[in-house]
This record gives structure tokens, sequence and C-alpha cells, in this order.
């Protein structure tokens, strides 16, 4: 549990903890095939507490 504001980050359904500024440096742009971004109820309902200041779900080619 974290007591900043900053959202949660999931990547093929993991929890990732972003690098500073919020970075994904390992993750490939061109890998990715979708970002979801949750906030308020939605995020909290699927992610509890960890999703309270939103998700960003990211997915990528290889997940589907």
């Amino acid at each position: 549990f974290s007591l900043s504001n900053e959202p949660l980050y999931v990547v093929d359904g993991v929890a990732v903890e972003p690098g500073p500024n919020g970075t994904l440096s390992w993750l490939n742009p061109h890998d990715v095939a979708s970002i979801e971004v949750l906030k308020y109820g939605a995020s909290t309902a699927i992610y509890g507490v960890r999703g309270a200041n939103g998700v960003i779900v990211i997915k990528t080619k290889g997940s589907h």
C-alpha cells in the first residue's frame, strides 16, 4: 500500500512499479496493444485500495 497519489500500473494482469516520473522504460511502445484508464469506482471495485488513485491497464500484443 502506497501513500502516494500515483495510479496503479497493471501490465498484462500484473501490477508493476513505474520508474521515476511514472516511466515504464522497459516496455517497448511497439508491443502495446491497448491502454485503458480506470478511475473512481471502476478501479477500486476491481483492484481495491491499490486502485484508489486510478489504474492504468496496459495489454501487450502477446497477451491476447
